[in-house]
């Protein structure tokens, strides 16, 4: 009988999923909330908090992944950091071009 070499394995699809979600940070509402509240000290009003989130979803900032089974929005925040970031800066930008025309 002919020796046949061992079938590779072939990934399976919950293993490829793990891998991605390790790669992401994502956050629920109330993980973001209390993060925030111990970093700055400070009590936040949970419904403005939540409007703030999902107008940042709606202009592409972090992403919303899905609700979990607590009710909270779960929030995909990997590029969230250079997304902002690019935001700000590029406001900075349009406000000292806006500057220095009025000063010319």
């Amino acid at each position: 009988m002919t020796e046949r070499p061992p079938t590779p394995s072939t990934p399976t699809p919950t293993a490829s999923i793990a891998a991605a979600a390790e790669e992401r940070t994502v956050a629920t509402t109330s993980q973001l909330t209390a993060s925030i509240e111990d970093a700055i000290g400070l009590r936040l009003n949970d419904a403005i908090f939540e409007d703030l989130l999902l107008e940042l979803d709606r202009r592409n900032y972090l992403e919303w992944e899905t609700i979990s089974r607590g009710g909270d929005y779960v929030w995909d925040l990997s590029d969230a950091p250079e997304r902002l970031g690019e935001a700000l800066a590029e406001a900075l930008v349009a406000r000292m071009q806006a500057w220095l025309e009025e000063t010319d």
